[in-house]
């Protein structure tokens, strides 16, 4: 299980960011496809919070906090990250309209896009 209960609670992100966390436990080469480790900067959650997620694509963990050195640091708010994840709006259409900051390896942000595929595998994130 991962540690986001207490920076990230009411978020509508968490669940799926667990979801991420256990299908790289279940199945490593999903995250050999991305091999990166991504911050997630989570904006506009409850009251107006953030939250920030590591996503260690290398080790197959998930975990809220700040990455010693994250390879893309991507800042989405908490709705469009869950609509991303979702497959109802892409990595590209949502920085495109600016919804999806990015500093770091744009390359590897694009990436992520099979581990939310793979998640999404049967039409509906599996949470």
């Amino acid at each position: 299980q991962t540690c986001g209960r207490r920076d990230a609670m009411g978020f509508a992100s968490e669940p799926y960011l667990e979801a991420i966390g256990k299908l790289l436990e279940k199945d490593p080469d999903v995250g050999k496809k991305a091999n990166g480790v991504f911050q997630f900067v989570l904006t506009k959650g409850p009251g107006g919070a953030s939250a920030e997620w590591v996503v260690d694509t290398k080790a197959g963990k998930v975990a809220s906090g700040k990455a010693d050195k994250a390879d893309v640091t991507m800042t989405i708010s908490d709705d469009d990250f869950v609509a991303m994840v979702q497959g109802k709006l892409t990595g590209q259409k949502a920085w495109m309209s600016g919804k999806l900051k990015l500093a770091g390896n744009m390359m590897l942000a694009q990436k992520f896009g099979a581990i939310t595929s793979k998640l999404n595998e049967g039409g509906k994130a599996k949470l």
